[in-house]
């Protein structure tokens, strides 16, 4: 709770403290607002690869882009319909609480082994609480053909382990390098 300002203090001392318990300077662990920024952009591009956002209502192409002053949020307004949309929209994200930064933390974490012990990884690396590791970790496994989670796969996929050998390499490739 603010202390009260003394009785012959000037409306700029409140408004100063106002400002001051509003804005605290972010913590180690949380994320800045150029990391949201940038996490968001980031999802974007792995949802809509190439032209841009579509959307889900009416599949047109022209959208209005909506940013939040506030909390940074990006939301779209389709040209068409006149319906909003996120990037979260259709994906593993879509009516989560989570920030989009711990959950391509867990996807990449999920494509790389995505055996047991998945959720205590997640806790560890990504920074949120097992509860909520357990939660992401459920809908990973349900959604294994997500279209976020298929763009990262296409991305983290290495040439051997598509065109390849039992030995990592392939044979024609192998004989054309010699």
């Amino acid at each position: 709770m603010l202390a009260r300002p003394p009785p012959h203090a000037p409306k700029l001392f409140w408004t100063a403290m106002l400002t001051a318990a509003l804005v605290r300077p972010s913590l180690p662990g949380s994320p800045t607002p150029d990391q949201r920024a940038a996490a968001e952009a980031r999802l974007e591009a792995l949802r809509w690869p190439g032209h841009g956002p579509v959307c889900p209502h009416c599949n047109s192409r022209h959208a209005y882009r909506m940013v939040c002053p506030r909390s940074g949020g990006v939301r779209f307004k389709c040209a068409r319909c006149r319906k909003p949309y996120s990037a979260r929209r259709g994906t593993v994200l879509e009516r989560s609480n989570v920030e989009v930064r711990p959950w391509l933390c867990a996807m990449l974490l999920f494509l790389e082994d995505s055996g047991r012990g998945l959720p205590a990884r997640i806790q560890r690396t990504c920074g949120v609480s097992y509860k909520t590791a357990w939660s992401m970790a459920r809908r990973l496994n349900e959604a294994p053909d997500d279209p976020v989670l298929n763009a990262l796969r296409r991305e983290t996929a290495t040439p051997t382990a598509v065109h390849g050998d039992a030995h990592g390499t392939c044979r024609s490739c192998a004989g054309a390098a010699r």
